[in-house]
């Protein structure tokens, strides 16, 4: 079995995640897309072809890295900074094994009227993370039929929400802005282009918009989906878990085996992919459960 390899970018940030016959084996975080290149080309040299996976924060498809025609790679990377595109090309150099997670709007268990809804349901590290999770539920013999939650990523960016129903991905938020300051001042300009705006006095306001936004937004998916609980990860979790303290949902952090591997969840799941995509791997049932080789394209109808 070739060795598994999970790269996920965030603004400003990579971070790899290897995998060896399902379990992480090392994590490295990177601020610079050099060091990063360095080390996957150390580990490609004692592990020849090993399977590289590589998560986006935008909407991708499951796809080989060598099949991205140029234009494909183009719309793909055309609104991250420059050294995403060097290091897609550089993963499509070390390995023939390399691929792009999808995103939740290529995902096919996703029917496509929700697809239509909205605009983003979220990003390839949104369903890598909700890999990595599921693989922990499997592992501790979960069944599917009993895997059923909301899975809130909250960071200091907001927060995005994805639906998980007997194991598959069904549904998501893509990440909920209320909290930028950005956002609000684009709205005032849009009805008063003239305004001058008090930051602190506007910022109370922008604090709650956010705070409404996603108490609708998990009301109205809980109750939709008929759903109770909910588990959260991310840097400021422990902000959302205060803030719905007095509701009835059942409220559960992200599982991690051990502290080192908090705020990996991106490139754990995205290895494990690239682990399940072997025909012995740990996570191969998990991969066809969430019918990830056939998220490379946008499905008109599935199968419900």
């Amino acid at each position: 079995m070739t060795l598994s390899i999970g790269v996920a970018y965030t603004p400003e940030q990579w971070k790899v995640c290897v995998v060896d016959q399902g379990q992480p084996t090392e994590f490295h975080t990177f601020t610079t897309t050099s060091t990063l290149l360095d080390l996957l080309a150390q580990i490609c040299a004692h592990y020849p072809e090993p399977t590289l996976v590589l998560s986006l924060p935008v909407n991708s498809p499951f796809r080989a890295l060598r099949a991205f025609t140029e234009k494909q790679e183009q719309r793909l990377t055309g609104t991250l900074p420059g050294e995403v595109g060097e290091v897609l090309r550089s993963l499509r150099a070390l390995s023939g094994q390399s691929y792009c997670a999808p995103s939740v709007a290529y995902v096919p268990t996703v029917p496509l009227a929700r697809r239509l809804m909205r605009p983003e349901l979220g990003g390839a590290n949104d369903v890598c993370a909700v890999v990595a999770l599921l693989h922990h539920m499997h592992a501790q013999e979960a069944l599917w039929s009993e895997i059923n939650f909301l899975c809130v990523r909250a960071s200091q960016e907001g927060c995005s929400i994805l639906v998980v129903q007997d194991g598959q991905i069904i549904n998501g938020v893509g990440t909920l802005q209320g909290s930028s300051q950005e956002a609000a001042y684009r709205y005032l300009a849009a009805l008063e282009p003239d305004l001058s705006v008090n930051a602190e006095a506007l910022q109370p306001a922008i604090d709650a918009a956010f705070w409404e936004g996603l108490t609708q937004e998990l009301a109205g998916l809980l109750a939709l989906h008929q759903l109770e609980d909910l588990v959260i990860f991310g840097p400021v979790s422990n902000s959302i878990i205060e803030h719905l303290t007095e509701t009835d949902y059942q409220i559960y952090l992200f599982p991690s085996a051990q502290s080192d591997q908090e705020g990996y969840e991106a490139p754990l799941g995205a290895a494990l992919l690239g682990e399940g995509l072997q025909p012995d791997g740990s996570a191969t049932e998990l991969v066809e459960r969430l019918k990830i080789r056939q998220a490379d394209h946008v499905v008109l109808a599935t199968d419900f």
